[in-house]
């Protein structure tokens, strides 16, 4: 692993509190006795996404150690992975389009749209593994954003619009710095590139419909 990258499993364990803590109000602070149970789909879509996020912490960690065989076995087990996840989305899909407000659909659109690009992206370059690493990294910031909106929205009082701003704004952040560190180092920064395009692509989108501009 690169240098500059080789205590990424240890930083990635972050993960694990800023998840707890995202969903502690709204789904693991009542369970397993909801008090309005939120029904299979979504208990589905919470336990795919929370063993994805296991697998991010995990892969760095063994390329760390040297466990090339495991990290190998794993990835592979994320293509039956990456499946089911796109499986959970349709559900919740369905049900966010019923609520027939744009930008919510947008954002949640976009949420599938990313997770099948940059997985896409990561596999297509498996056999580069710095440009594959990257791509995870993107990757991984679509996952744990939910998370990171949640703490937002029940536990500072943001509305969409400021947590999908305050989103924008540390995922741009995060990779600007990323930038500057592999450029600063000759290194390929392109998957970090398109993942700003990206999110500023949807945070465009979100923002004209918010103000129904489209």
């Amino acid at each position: 692993m690169e240098k500059g990258y080789k205590n990424l499993g240890i930083l990635l364990l972050l993960l694990i509190p800023i998840t707890i803590i995202g969903f502690l109000k709204t789904y693991l602070g009542e369970f397993p006795n909801f008090e309005k149970d939120p029904g299979p789909a979504i208990h589905f879509h919470f336990t795919v996404s929370a063993i994805w996020i296991i697998l991010f912490i995990a892969q760095p960690l063994l390329i760390k150690t040297k466990k090339h065989q495991y990290h190998r076995l794993l990835g592979r087990f994320s293509y039956v992975l990456f499946i089911l996840i796109l499986i959970s989305f349709i559900p919740i899909y369905l049900k966010q389009i019923q609520y027939d407000y744009l930008p919510l659909t947008i954002l949640t659109t976009s949420d599938i749209i990313s997770v099948v690009l940059f997985y896409g992206l990561a596999i297509y370059h498996k056999k580069k593994v710095t440009v594959h690493m990257r791509f995870m990294i993107v990757l991984t910031l679509v996952f744990i954003f939910p998370a990171v909106g949640r703490i937002f929205i029940h536990w500072w009082g943001f509305s969409f619009m400021q947590n999908m701003t305050a989103g924008f704004v540390l995922k741009s952040i995060l990779l600007l710095g990323l930038i500057i560190k592999d450029r600063s180092n000759s290194k390929n920064y392109m998957p970090y590139l398109i993942g700003i395009i990206f999110f500023t692509i949807r945070q465009t989108a979100i923002i004209l419909a918010f103000y129904k501009i489209i």
